[in-house]
């Protein structure tokens, strides 16, 4: 059946793509029953382990409520200590997210391009979804474009869609299978950062705090010919992203670029998109304006949902990292210390120090628009969870889950009672070795 061509808003062209394949899916179901309940289940054990897997969107406009903020340790912070450092949480409210899954605000001054090189348009045909799940999907599809994360497309690169099922057999999470695609795109040289260097220089710290950045690659938006490469294809149509995905090869390093930077504060955001920060923020941070033939925001039409919508289109040469405006140097590091891509922690001597670092922070993050999830990060800790370890004032060790993980055919045990299995691929061989390299500083008797 040809597909239904529509000329309404992109939700209604899905709903009308979604009676469509309901339609056929009903007709067809009648007749092969199998080929919906079967494949998927097989390809779902394949590769469930091996696809980047997308965040549940559940909320569109969550409520942030700084008073549910996990602030404090009972016992050990005093009411008047929590209150200051509400407090300033409360002033940076704007950059707090309800839900950390909930789709961010465009961050400032990055985009997300990728470089094929001569490589081909690589297009595979849409993979079957079994009829009952096929509501979850458009569901999940609806709220991609509603918050316009995702536009249809015409692109022709197309990649499928992969269903994963949750541990209850009813939920599901939705991926898009990128491995051919990922094969084409020429990699950054932007390093990630060794994870045991991000374990050190807490020894004198006693009050700790960890931020999770909401949804952060979904905060980057994308180059033209990025969003084409980054098309995927389903029984609903084809789309292409307008922000940067989940499983796309360069994803973490260009987050991880767009966080060090705001932590350290090497380059600042050209005149025509600090034109567009609070004020309140470039006070604080001192900055004094810059020369730019674009409208001052309180020029901009309040019409206009998104004061982005009147940069430019994107391109390449528009990142911060290529237009290379230096920041001040009274513009040092706020922390001292990177982030692991999206996950930040630190820790600070006296509850005091954490304020005073925390605050210097919110105002880096918020200038340059990066949105923080309320619910995924704590403040004011004697312990925090970081990199499969806990930090706390005792000392620094490996959470109960990494000193016994099981790696469907290796079993991982570290505390005295170490057992293993054969290997079933070479996926979990790495996996154990990968473990057993990085786990001599918390494995007992680990020299023998």
């Amino acid at each position: 059946m040809p597909s239904v061509i529509a000329t309404g808003t992109p939700v209604e062209k899905l709903e009308l793509e979604y009676a469509r394949c309901m339609r056929v899916n009903s007709e067809e179901l009648d007749l092969e029953l199998a080929v919906y309940l079967h494949e998927g289940s097989e390809l779902m054990a394949q590769l469930k382990d091996e696809l980047a897997l997308l965040p549940e969107l559940l909320d569109l406009s969550p409520e942030c409520d700084i008073t549910k903020a996990d602030v404090g340790e009972p016992g050990f912070s005093t009411d008047t200590q929590d209150r200051r450092l509400r407090g300033i949480l409360e002033r940076h409210r704007t950059i707090f997210l309800g839900d950390g899954n909930a789709a961010p605000a465009p961050a400032r001054g990055v985009v997300c391009d990728l470089d094929v090189g001569d490589a081909r348009p690589v297009t595979e045909r849409p993979r079957s979804i079994a009829p009952h799940i096929m509501i979850k999907v458009y569901e999940f599809l609806k709220k991609l474009l509603e918050t316009k994360l995702v536009k249809h497309s015409e692109s022709p690169w197309a990649s499928p869609i992969v269903i994963v099922l949750k541990k209850n057999g009813i939920d599901i999470r939705m991926c898009i299978d990128y491995r051919i695609v990922n094969g084409f795109i020429r990699l950054s040289n932007y390093p990630l950062p060794l994870i045991d260097d991000l374990l050190v220089g807490f020894e004198s710290a006693m009050w700790f705090m960890s931020l999770d950045m909401a949804s952060g690659f979904w905060a980057i938006r994308m180059t033209e010919r990025a969003k084409l490469i980054s098309a995927f294809v389903c029984p609903f149509g084809h789309f292409q992203w307008v922000r940067m995905p989940f499983g796309l090869k360069n994803a973490p390093l260009i987050y991880q670029h767009v966080i060090n930077n705001c932590l350290w504060g090497f380059v600042r955001l050209p005149p025509e998109e600090e034109a567009l920060v609070d004020q309140e923020v470039l006070d604080y941070l001192g900055l004094d304006p810059q020369d730019s033939g674009k409208p001052e925001r309180a020029e901009l039409d309040p019409d206009v949902a998104h004061p982005e919508d009147y940069l430019p289109a994107l391109k390449e040469q528009m990142t911060v990292f290529k237009r290379n405006i230096p920041m001040p140097s009274r513009m040092g590091p706020v922390l001292g210390r990177s982030s692991y891509i999206d996950d930040i922690a630190h820790g600070a001597a006296t509850w005091d120090q954490l304020c005073d670092d925390l605050d210097p922070s919110l105002y880096r993050l918020w200038y340059w628009n990066i949105s923080v999830s309320l619910p995924k990060s704590e403040f004011g800790k004697r312990t925090i969870p970081y990199l499969s370890h806990e930090i706390g004032a005792e000392g620094i060790r490996a959470t109960p889950k990494m000193l016994a993980a099981d790696y469907s055919g290796v079993v991982l045990s570290f505390d005295g009672a170490a057992k293993t299995r054969h290997p079933r691929n070479k996926a979990v061989v790495a996996v154990y070795c990968g473990s057993c390299l990085s786990g001599p500083s918390w494995m007992p008797e680990a020299s023998s």
